[in-house]
């Protein structure tokens, strides 16, 4: 059984810093020049002056102070690379900049660094376990986990990806060993840097026995496109092929993310999949799978029919932690 999922749910928000000057009227003492002959002035003249005198004071002291209202930094989350090769000095983003910083729980709750998932999956008549630990080392994210099978399988595997991004380019490289000696990796790009992207990967696999946390072709191409709908709320439509075993498996994903409120998000998954089981024997299946997200945790269930293009039903749950 070979799973390995190159399809990346991931998005960013670019900032803008932007900055003021003062101005600061000069000239003041041009009004009181020449004041030796104020003694020959009339009273309706000195009257005057002396307005002048005092409106020229008051003016500085307006233009200050409609300038020193202080203004939220933006996030470092939110500094990227392309933020700051690409500065927009527009005094208008000020106040949207602020509201970014003023974000709901579980908005921020991708930015955690590190996820512990325990998974539970049931098939007819047998279970089996998995416990994953990941977290992230700036453009590195690492994991290490174990699968138990208790009346055949047992392993232990580790990873590594790198998130390179830039511009309208969004690369992910990762790799995966087992201690089956199964080894998988795999290229995911991200085309884009409007809300709209596509998706683009590759996964290559030694053929060996793995079991990992996601139920798609192990030697395959991804081809797909996403919409950001929202800060938090997207859409992506995506299809994994077999590019190797001449099987013709794939699954093609529909997946919508949405935010509930400040503390409540969900995301469905709905799968079609279509190709030859290990028997030979042609099929066609849907599965559904839900993912209810909080700040600090998380929930997930999947109902998947002929998993892995096998002739078993698997339901999948599990339940995470993120810190």
């Amino acid at each position: 059984m070979r799973a390995w999922h190159i399809a990346l749910l991931r998005s960013s928000l670019s900032l803008s810093e932007a900055g003021y000057k003062d101005y600061v009227p000069s000239g003041l003492d041009n009004a009181l020049r020449n004041n030796h002959a104020d003694s020959g002035l009339s009273a309706r003249s000195r009257t005057s002056l002396l307005v002048l005198v005092i409106c020229l004071v008051a003016l500085p002291v307006r233009a200050q102070s409609g300038t020193t209202q202080p203004e939220p930094s933006p996030s470092p989350d939110n500094s990227t690379i392309h933020s700051l090769a690409n500065p927009v000095i527009d005094p208008t983003r000020q106040s949207d900049q602020g509201r970014k910083t003023d974000r709901d729980p579980i908005e921020k709750a991708d930015e955690y660094k590190s996820k512990l998932t325990f998974s539970t999956y049931f098939t007819s008549g047998n279970q089996a376990f998995d416990l994953n630990l990941r977290h992230q080392l700036g453009p590195f994210t690492v994991w290490i986990a174990g699968f138990y099978d208790p009346q055949t399988n047992k392993l232990l595997r580790t990873g590594i990806q790198y998130d390179y991004r830039k511009a309208w380019l969004h690369f992910v490289p990762s790799i995966e060993v087992a201690t089956t000696r199964a080894v998988s990796g795999s290229l995911s790009f991200e085309l884009g840097s409007g809300k709209t992207i596509a998706l683009v990967g590759y996964s290559r696999t030694n053929l060996k026995p793995f079991f990992d946390l996601f139920w798609d072709p192990g030697d395959s191409v991804q081809l797909g496109i996403g919409h950001k709908l929202s800060s938090y709320d997207r859409i992506q439509a995506y299809t994994i092929f077999d590019v190797r075993l001449h099987t013709g498996q794939q699954n093609t994903h529909v997946v919508w993310r949405h935010k509930l409120n400040a503390n409540n998000g969900i995301t469905f998954d709905g799968i079609f999949k279509s190709g030859h089981e290990d028997s030979g024997q042609y099929i066609r299946s849907a599965s559904l799978g839900v993912y209810y997200d909080r700040p600090h945790w998380f929930w997930k269930l999947y109902y998947d029919p002929h998993v892995n293009f096998s002739g078993h039903t698997m339901v999948r749950t599990g339940i995470g932690l993120k810190f």
